[in-house]
């Protein structure tokens, strides 16, 4: 009963942990300009609307100041977009305050899960890697369904809906952009998430032998 306790108490840390890495991730890539500029270099196709290539950059870093709490008056883009705009600005901020929340409610989480017990800690790493792992797999597999779920979940109202032929947004941002900043995301997560695990069996070996060599 104690080990099911101490497996189902790392499981929530990891997840937790997991949760903050992810929040603050998001945000961090979502108001980069910079990155927003290459990604519309790279994907975007606004030939339609008349918009040149040669704005890419200005608008790029109209929407990174505006994430990060700017202003800008965005004439290119037409209300339901704006709307949908202030929508994700709000979201990010969401986002900053329950990551800095759970990072303040690590220490004490990982404080209860301090008795060393590897077959326990095994065991939930093995229940905590479940949830993300089947979410990662279902992305992987079917990338448009994921992202419809995952609009549908963040947001309450159909303005992320947007049309390619009335609304510049979608074509600065088409769905293979989305992918590349996923498998991004991915990259800078997962590395991370996986650090505190690893540091943990590290640790607990080093004590170990440590333990071995005192004996």
């Amino acid at each position: 009963m104690k080990r099911t306790l101490y497996a189902a108490g790392t499981a929530l840390c990891l997840l937790l942990l997991l949760s903050v890495i992810l929040c603050a991730a998001v945000t961090r890539m979502g108001r980069d300009g910079g990155l927003y500029a290459r990604c519309f270099h790279a994907f975007a196709d606004t030939r339609r609307f008349g918009v040149p290539e040669s704005d890419y950059d200005g608008i790029a870093r109209d929407l990174g100041g505006y994430f990060s709490g700017g202003a800008a008056d965005f004439p290119y883009f037409n209300g339901r977009e704006r709307a949908h705009l202030a929508d994700i600005r709000q979201l990010f901020r969401t986002f900053d305050r329950a990551w800095l929340l759970l990072a303040a409610v690590l220490p004490l989480a990982f404080a209860l899960i301090r008795r060393p017990d590897a077959k326990g800690f095994f065991i939930g790493l093995g229940m905590a890697v479940l949830l993300p792992g089947a979410a990662a797999l279902y992305a992987a597999l079917d990338f448009e369904n994921a992202f419809i779920l995952t609009h549908r979940l963040l947001f309450s109202n159909d303005l992320w809906l947007l049309d390619p032929n009335t609304d510049l947004l979608i074509c600065l941002m088409p769905e293979p952009m989305f992918t590349f900043l996923a498998g991004r995301l991915a990259a800078v997560v997962i590395p991370a998430w996986l650090l505190i695990p690893t540091l943990c069996i590290l640790g607990g070996k080093i004590k170990r032998s440590s333990s071995r060599c005192a004996k």
